[in-house]
């Protein structure tokens, strides 16, 4: 081990229930936003701006537009947080003042009535809000033990259903009392306010010396970025949670439109909500329980498998029966949210088991994190005309076509997890 890894690494005990909570608080915030806005609010708001026929293919671009800024910004903003020396230390700055670049697009957003403008306002959010959780992705490997990285990742986990499951009930409250567009001033406040439970939590960030590091020519220099992905486990994670990604992606982004055309709901939006809601209160526990056992048990990969099986199965019988009976798709949720918790749970902590050097641990967080925005890139702006061909072909075949490829990108997934060799 380098001198740079074990100055970077943590030196503090373990640490309590309460730390973990105020450190993981702004993941909360970030998800408050993230649940509702990818997969409800801008899906309503198109709805309401562009025809029926072409919505598919106008979700998929907008959808695509916002990943394209949340694949390339964090790794970069990584980068320059790892990098990054000042009194109140390396990561906290940047996920401050992102965090307030952040709140104008969300006023653009707030009073768009085109569909330029959605996009316009979707772009500022995805930009500055992801450089703020590239930043945070920095500080859990900077000041968690790393006999505490499972506990940490169930945190994660717990505060990504909780932050989802609150944006989701705030949206669905003001959709009940006709006000829908003030979603937007409940997302600022929660993501302005769990700033500063995670900014205390993260005392220590920044210590720790800079590294020292040789200048190198340009193509060596980008090279040696993106090392990490081009082999070895760190690279089998990413890839890992690209396809599982991938296949949740392919599924959720067009929830709100399969519930409208197949299973026939008056009020798609709300319904989404409160699907995505039933989901959510299935992965909780899920979320902490698996955390919590795959630091006993000293096996996380076990986790990956059975995420993928339980969301595969949901989508394997919305595409055979395509179900119209509430009750039954309420239970496929749950189904659906206990594979969601389980992979949630072990996600962060596979990544942190198997960084390569903690010294650049923001820069690597911010590769990784590639891995979940990627397929938000990529996927919806194929997904998104397929659904539209396919069901002006065939009535409702789109759903078919995109759902399988959901189960296909979960399985493999969950088969790459296999080649992970130094976590079990």
């Amino acid at each position: 081990m380098s001198s740079a890894v074990v100055a970077a690494a943590p030196v503090q005990g373990r640490f309590g229930n309460l730390r973990h909570i105020a450190l993981s608080a702004f993941w909360f915030g970030n998800f408050f936003l993230w649940q509702p806005l990818t997969t409800v609010v801008v899906q309503s708001q198109i709805d309401e701006v562009v025809p029926k026929a072409n919505q598919g293919t106008a979700i998929g671009l907008a959808v695509s537009l916002g990943g394209l800024f949340a694949m390339t910004v964090p790794p970069i903003i990584g980068a320059l947080s790892d990098r990054l020396s000042t009194p109140f230390g390396r990561r906290r700055p940047i996920m401050i003042g992102a965090t307030l670049l952040a709140l104008p697009g969300l006023l653009v957003l707030a009073t768009a009535h085109s569909y330029l403008q959605i996009m316009v306002g979707y772009a500022i959010v995805q930009f500055f809000f992801n450089a703020a959780g590239a930043a945070f992705a920095g500080i859990i490997p900077d000041v968690v033990p790393a006999q505490d990285f499972g506990r940490a990742s169930g945190f994660l986990a717990t505060m990504v259903q909780l932050g989802s499951g609150a944006g989701l009930a705030a949206n669905t409250l003001f959709i009940s009392l006709h006000q829908d567009r003030w979603v937007y001033l409940a997302f600022a406040v929660v993501m302005v306010l769990t700033l500063i439970p995670t900014s205390l939590a993260a005392r220590g960030e920044g210590s720790q010396p800079l590294p020292s590091r040789q200048s190198r020519p340009l193509g060596a220099a980008i090279h040696e970025f993106f090392k990490p992905m081009l082999g070895g486990d760190f690279a089998w994670v990413i890839f890992t949670r690209f396809f599982v990604s991938a296949g949740i992606t392919a599924v959720a982004y067009y929830l709100l439109n399969f519930f409208r055309d197949v299973v026939g709901v008056a009020e798609p939006a709300q319904f989404t909500s409160l699907w995505f809601l039933v989901v959510l209160a299935a992965a909780i526990p899920f979320g902490l329980i698996g955390g919590y056992f795959s630091d006993r048990t000293h096996r996380r990969k076990i986790f990956v498998f059975a995420s993928g099986g339980f969301q595969a199965f949901v989508a394997l019988v919305f595409i055979v029966f395509f179900p119209r009976a509430i009750p039954l798709v309420f239970a496929l949720g749950i189904a659906y949210g206990i594979g969601y918790g389980l992979y949630y749970a072990v996600d962060w902590a596979l990544a942190c088991d198997t960084l390569p050097d903690r010294a650049s641990s923001a820069k690597d967080m911010g590769l990784f994190h590639i891995a979940l925005t990627l397929p938000q890139t990529v996927v919806p702006f194929i997904a998104g005309p397929a659904l539209d061909h396919f069901n002006s072909v065939s009535p409702n075949s789109g759903y078919r076509v995109v759902f399988a490829s959901a189960i296909v990108l979960l399985l493999i997934g969950t088969v790459f997890t296999s080649r992970i060799k130094s976590v079990r």
